[in-house]
């Protein structure tokens, strides 16, 4: 089991993400998100959108354990981040949880 907090900040000093709901779904239009993941606390219909959007581009969606505030901590940010999207997860291995269901 891999440290998403940890991966998520390898990813963020090595490759490329986006953050928020609209650049998100923006990312995911576009093709270039590789993996969304959301906070466990992301309103209905955000989570609804995001993984309509996602599932139509083929592109995996997962749960982080954690509230969004939990997830802008992991990033080493002071502020609420309810979706995340992983445009090139650089020197992480961020993308084996393509497997999984949940982080």
């Amino acid at each position: 089991m891999i440290d998403i907090s940890r991966e998520l900040q390898v990813v963020a000093n090595t490759g490329r993400l986006t953050m928020g709901v609209r650049q998100s779904i923006k990312a995911i239009l576009n093709g270039d998100a590789k993996l969304v993941i959301m906070a466990a606390n992301v309103p209905p219909s955000i989570r609804q959108d995001v993984e309509r959007y996602a599932k139509l581009s083929q592109v995996p969606v997962f749960t982080y354990a954690g509230t969004s505030w939990e997830l802008g901590g992991a990033l080493r940010r002071s502020h609420k981040i309810a979706v995340v999207a992983i445009i090139d997860p650089g020197e992480s291995s961020i993308m084996s949880l393509a497997g999984g269901a949940n982080v």
